[in-house]
This record gives C-alpha cells, sequence and structure tokens, in this order.
C-alpha cells in the first residue's frame, strides 16, 4: 500500500488529515471491542474464582467452629456487613467474635456495589436436646453468583425451622457453570454439617421424621445426603 499516496507527504503539513483521524479513531474502537469482552470476562472469572475460595475458608471456620461447640452459628443475612444487624441475623459475626476463627468475615464478591454485602448463611436448626434453638446442625452458605439473581436458593424461616427452597423453574437448584457462560444463571454454594437433615422439611422434628422431600441440586435430589462441594 502506498502510505504516502493516502495520507499524503507528511513534510508538507505539521497536522492531520480528516480521513487520518478517522482511520485512526476507527481502529481504537476495533481494539476496544475487542479487548473490552475479554476484560470483562477476565473479571468476572477473577470474582467466582475468589467467591469460591472464600466460601472454602468459611467452610473450614465452620467447621473449627464446630469442633469446639458440637453446633454450628445460627443463620445470616447478607446485609449483615451494614452496622446495627442483631446477633441471631448475623450468624457468620460468630466465626470472627468472640473467639477468632476467622479473621474477617469475607465480602460477597457478588454483593451489590452500593453497600457491603455478606455471603448468606442458611441453616437447619438443632432438634430438641441438641444445643439451643438458635444454633445450627446443617447449613448452606451462597452467593446469587454472576448473574446477582436470588433465582436458585433461599433461605426460609416459615414454621420456625429454616429451610431451603428451590426457586429454580425446575425446582432444582442450580450450580453456577461458567461454560454455559460466564454471566450463566446459577448461584455459587456450600453445604456442611449433618446431613441427616437435608430434605428434612422440619427441622425441629425428632430422629426419625417422615416428614421429608428431596433438595433437588443439578437436577441430582438429595435427602439425607449433602450435596457434593465444588
Amino acid at each position: 500500500m502506498n502510505w504516502k499516496r493516502l495520507f499524503g507527504d507528511r513534510k508538507k503539513g505539521n497536522g492531520f488529515t480528516l480521513i487520518e483521524l478517522l482511520i485512526v479513531i476507527a481502529i481504537i474502537l476495533i481494539l476496544i471491542a475487542i479487548a473490552l469482552p475479554n476484560f470483562l470476562e477476565a473479571q468476572i472469572r477473577a470474582r467466582v474464582t475468589k467467591a469460591k475460595s472464600e466460601l472454602r475458608t468459611l467452610d473450614i471456620a465452620m467447621t473449627s467452629y464446630y469442633l469446639d461447640w458440637r453446633v454450628y452459628p445460627w443463620e445470616s443475612e447478607n446485609d449483615c456487613a451494614l452496622p446495627g444487624q442483631g446477633r441471631f441475623r448475623c450468624g457468620l459475626a460468630w466465626l470472627s467474635s468472640p473467639v477468632a476463627y476467622i479473621g474477617t468475615i469475607p465480602p460477597d464478591p457478588f454483593g451489590p456495589t452500593e453497600n457491603p454485602s455478606w455471603f448468606e448463611l442458611g441453616v437447619k436448626a438443632n432438634p430438641p436436646g441438641q444445643g439451643t434453638s438458635q444454633t445450627s446442625a446443617t447449613w448452606a452458605i451462597w452467593t446469587y453468583g454472576p448473574d446477582n439473581q436470588d433465582t436458585e436458593l433461599v433461605s426460609d424461616n416459615a414454621g420456625g425451622g429454616v429451610t431451603w427452597q428451590n426457586k429454580g423453574a425446575d425446582m432444582s437448584a442450580e450450580n453456577y457453570s461458567a461454560t454455559n457462560g460466564t454471566k450463566s444463571l446459577g448461584d455459587i454454594f456450600i453445604f456442611g454439617g449433618d446431613s441427616f437433615w437435608i430434605g428434612v422439611t422440619n427441622s425441629y422434628a425428632s430422629k426419625p421424621v417422615q416428614n421429608t422431600k428431596a433438595l433437588v441440586v443439578d437436577g441430582v435430589p438429595y435427602l439425607h445426603q449433602l450435596p457434593p462441594k465444588r
């Protein structure tokens, strides 16, 4: 290509021609269009990796708490990073005070940007004779993930004992999977504790119980069995 013919002789002028500016702007826009999606994808992947790492850290802290007290903390809402929240709304705070099983409560990487946010902790309350009514035997910790939608797993206080509801359209709680695209549906969650209470709808009942309904995760029903950790 004859660049001198296209742009003219640079020695003859001190400024850029209109066509030169348009070509430069077009090249910059093309580069941005190529680079920006890759940058945003990398950001989401990094947040997913961080969320999974933080959940593993909280899992270890929950286990350490149980080894000392033989129960797990009570439920925790995702707005507990805000001031003025009560003790029995913020069970994750039990992991840092008065005994530090974890240094600081990690923020949810997918929480709202305008306010600090924790992961949400939903629990199954202990049956009579096993701890107090505000400690737990089985738990799940989750974040909404890249879709930022409460569409898969939700904590429900109806009837006193906390249960987990499947909110997906197919009544199955789906794990987030990047293979469906980095912004695909699904929450990032982890379960722990006494597997017996998985699928038990009344968490205050004594063993054995009849009122059961399997917890469906990724299309697989779990009854008295913890879903696998991913």
